[in-house]
């Protein structure tokens, strides 16, 4: 039985009111940017909010300013973290198309959000699979004639 949580304050990237897509995103103090191509990015956020598990709960999801990727906002940390994740998840060694962003890094801030840009940050390690997974079928349907590069599960 799922209970409400409780009400939390809003992200340190939300305390002052700025309109969208014109600040900037600092990241590595409150949040990292893991940057998922568009289409498996799409995807997966579908996959982890069909789960219905908070523990996989996304978090905040925007869409790039140039439409061509997903920024998941994920707990401080995971630029570094990320190879290693990929390597104990059985994917490293392959360019699945993600990029981390962290200390220093600087990102427009989403014109458009497609998922709470109120949620807490998550870890990382709780997104990586469905993204990674997304990610690869994304670059076998490219690879395959006939298949559609859009359509997701």
């Amino acid at each position: 039985m799922y209970r409400t949580p409780a009400p939390r304050p809003a992200p340190r990237w939300l305390e002052e009111p700025q309109p969208a897509g014109e600040s900037p995103l600092t990241c590595g103090e409150g949040f990292d940017v893991l940057w998922v191509p568009e289409p498996a990015g799409r995807w997966a956020l579908r996959r982890l909010i069909g789960y219905r598990q908070p523990a996989l709960a996304p978090g905040p999801v925007g869409l790039a300013g140039d439409g061509t990727a997903c920024l998941y906002l994920v707990a401080p940390g995971a630029r570094e973290d990320l190879p290693e994740l990929l390597d104990w998840l059985d994917w490293g060694g392959i360019d699945l198309g993600l990029r981390g962003y962290g200390a220093g890094d600087v990102l427009e801030r989403p014109k458009v959000w497609l998922h709470d840009p109120s949620a807490p940050a998550p870890e990382v390690i709780a997104l990586l699979a469905t993204i990674a997974q997304c990610c690869s079928r994304r670059l076998l349907r490219r690879a395959v004639p006939g298949q559609r590069a859009d359509s997701g599960d």
